[in-house]
C-alpha cells in the first residue's frame, strides 16, 4: 500500500536534514562571515549610543482640600470662606499635575536657573549644560555662528529672550519632553508620582529632576495658596482700618460724654448717643472681620505643606546603557539567525530548480 501524495515520510525529514546541514558546511564562510558583520555592527552600535542616566524624583501630591473640614465648621458659624479660600484645589487633580509639570513654564524656568548657584563666578545654566551634552549644539552649530556661540548665561529672570535663544529653547523643551523627561504616577489609583530624567549627562540629571519637583511645588503653593494669601492681607487691611475708626470713635465718645447735662438742653446728648451708636456698628464690623482674617489663617496653616517629597536622586547614577557583552551577545545572536535563514532560503531555492 502505498502513502498519500500529502503524506511526508520520517526518512525523507531526516534526509532533508542532512542535506540542509551539508548544506551549512559548505557555506560556513558564508555564515562566519555574517556572524561577523552582526559583532562588528554590534560593536559600532555600542560606541555610537551614548551613556544615559537616570534620575528619579518621587513625591505625593496633596490632592483633597484640607479646608473642607474648616469651611463646615466656619458655615456653622455663619461664615462662607468658599469664595475667600479660591477654587484652585482641584487644578492639580487627576492627571493635570502630569501635563503642568511638562508644561513649557515650568520647564524653561528649570533650565534657565544656574548650574551652582553658590559660584556666583559661574553663570552656566541647565540650558549651556544640556545644549553641549545632547548633541544639539553640534547639530545646530554650522547652520550660523550665532548658533556656535550661543548661551543662556546672560539671560536674567523676567527679561525677555533673543529670537535666537527663545527658539532653541523651544527645540529643548520638545526634545526633552520628547527623548529625556518621563513624568507618570507610580500607579493608576494612587497619588504618588515620579519625576525621571535620562541624559547623557548626569549632573544634568539629577538637578534637572531636583529642580523640576521644587518648581512645580512653588508653582503649586503660588496657585493653591496665593489666592488666600492675597484675601488675607485683604482682610487685614480691612481689619487695621476699622480699628482706626474705632478708636477714633471711642476718643470722640469720651469727649461728648456729659453726666451732668441740663435738663433743659437735652439736645446736647444727642451726638454722644450717635457717636455711641456708630461705635457699636464698628464694633461689630471690626469683630467679624477679625473672625474671618483668623478662619483664613487657619485654613492657610492646613494648606500647608502641599507637595510631600519621598525620594531625590543622589550620585552617583547608574549608567541605563546595555553592557558591551550584552550587545555583543546579541547582535552575534541576531547575524547567526540571519544567516541560518539566507541558508535555509537558498537551499530550497536550489531544490525547487
Amino acid at each position: 500500500m502505498s502513502l498519500p501524495n500529502n503524506t511526508v515520510a520520517l526518512t525523507d525529514i531526516i534526509a532533508s536534514a542532512k542535506n540542509f546541514i551539508k548544506f551549512i558546511q559548505s557555506k560556513l564562510k558564508l555564515l562566519g562571515l555574517l556572524i561577523v558583520l552582526g559583532g562588528v555592527l554590534g560593536l559600532a552600535y555600542y560606541f555610537i549610543t551614548s551613556p544615559k542616566y537616570q534620575a528619579t524624583a518621587t513625591f505625593i501630591v496633596e490632592e483633597k482640600s484640607s479646608s473642607s473640614g474648616l469651611a463646615g465648621m466656619a458655615g456653622q458659624l455663619g461664615f462662607d470662606i468658599s469664595s475667600l479660600t479660591g477654587g484652585n484645589a482641584g487644578l492639580f487633580d487627576g492627571d493635570n499635575i502630569l501635563e503642568i509639570i511638562k508644561s513649557r513654564n515650568i520647564v524653561e524656568s528649570v533650565l534657565l536657573s544656574k548650574i551652582d548657584v553658590a559660584d556666583s563666578a559661574n553663570n552656566k545654566t541647565l540650558a549651556d549644560l544640556y545644549y553641549e551634552t545632547s548633541g544639539l549644539k553640534n547639530k545646530l552649530a554650522g547652520k550660523s555662528n550665532e548658533l556656535t556661540n550661543l548661551n543662556f548665561s546672560n539671560i536674567k529672570k523676567g527679561a525677555a529672550h533673543t529670537i535666537t535663544q527663545d527658539s532653541v529653547l523651544y527645540i529643548m523643551i520638545e526634545k526633552i519632553n520628547k527623548e529625556n523627561l518621563n513624568v507618570q504616577r507610580t500607579n493608576k489609583k494612587g497619588s504618588i508620582i515620579s519625576i525621571s530624567t535620562n541624559s547623557t549627562n548626569p549632573q544634568f540629571s539629577k538637578l534637572f529632576s531636583e529642580r523640576l519637583l521644587n518648581e512645580t511645588s512653588e508653582m503649586y503653593v503660588k496657585i493653591k495658596v496665593g489666592n488666600l494669601s492675597s484675601n488675607i492681607t485683604r482682610l487685614q487691611n480691612k481689619a487695621d482700618s476699622l480699628q482706626a475708626l474705632l478708636n477714633k470713635t471711642s476718643y470722640q465718645s469720651a469727649a461728648l460724654n456729659t453726666f451732668d447735662a441740663n435738663e433743659a438742653y437735652k439736645s446736647s446728648a444727642v451726638p454722644e448717643e450717635m457717636s455711641q451708636r456708630d461705635k457699636l456698628v464698628l464694633n461689630t464690623l471690626y469683630a467679624e472681620v477679625v473672625k474671618n482674617v483668623e478662619i483664613l489663617r487657619i485654613s492657610l496653616i492646613n494648606q500647608k505643606p502641599i507637595i510631600q517629597v519621598l525620594d531625590l536622586p543622589k550620585f552617583p547614577l547608574i549608567n541605563q546603557q546595555k553592557s558591551f557583552l550584552f550587545i555583543e551577545l546579541i547582535a552575534i545572536f541576531a547575524g547567526l539567525v540571519i544567516g541560518l535563514l539566507y541558508l535555509l532560503l537558498a537551499y530550497t531555492g536550489n531544490n525547487k530548480s
